[in-house]
């Protein structure tokens, strides 16, 4: 009794290699897909800073989120009980007439092996108050 070595083997090799390369692509590409999620974005639109203001405490900071700075960049925050924070910052300036608010992940957390954590809530607050920014008016420009 030995080791097989026939075709069936190396068929059997072949197999499990490729599932490891398609586990490794598949969490790459989810790693990908939330990293791109939180890029920064920026609306140009009519709404006022203030209502922009109004808009990003009510989309963004809820549900055990706060705003840590009220200031321009707006900051709100999600912190863990270990210490670890997300932060999210709403910049508010005027171009051409029109409101422009920057929207960007300025902390987030890293898995072990490198892999956004979380990515996913961010992506919701963010696409969230994007969305309520194009109810409000319908002529905002998003680009990012």
């Amino acid at each position: 009794m030995g080791i097989a070595t026939g075709p069936a083997s190396e068929g059997n090799s072949t197999v499990g290699a490729l599932i490891v390369i398609v586990i490794i692509g598949l969490y790459l590409g989810y790693n990908a897909f939330k990293r791109h999620g939180f890029r920064p974005r920026r609306v140009e639109t009519t709404l006022s800073g203030q209502q922009l203001r109004q808009v990003f405490k009510k989309k963004v900071a809820r549900n055990g989120w706060s705003i840590t700075d009220d200031g321009n960049p707006m900051v709100a925050q999600f912190t863990l009980p270990d210490g670890i924070s997300r932060q999210i910052s709403l910049n508010i300036s005027e171009a051409n007439g029109r409101t422009v608010a920057e929207l960007a992940v300025i902390r987030h957390s890293k898995r072990v092996l490198g892999g956004t954590a979380k990515g996913y809530t961010m992506r919701w607050r963010m696409n969230a108050f994007i969305a309520q920014v194009r109810r409000l008016d319908s002529s905002a420009k998003v680009m990012g």
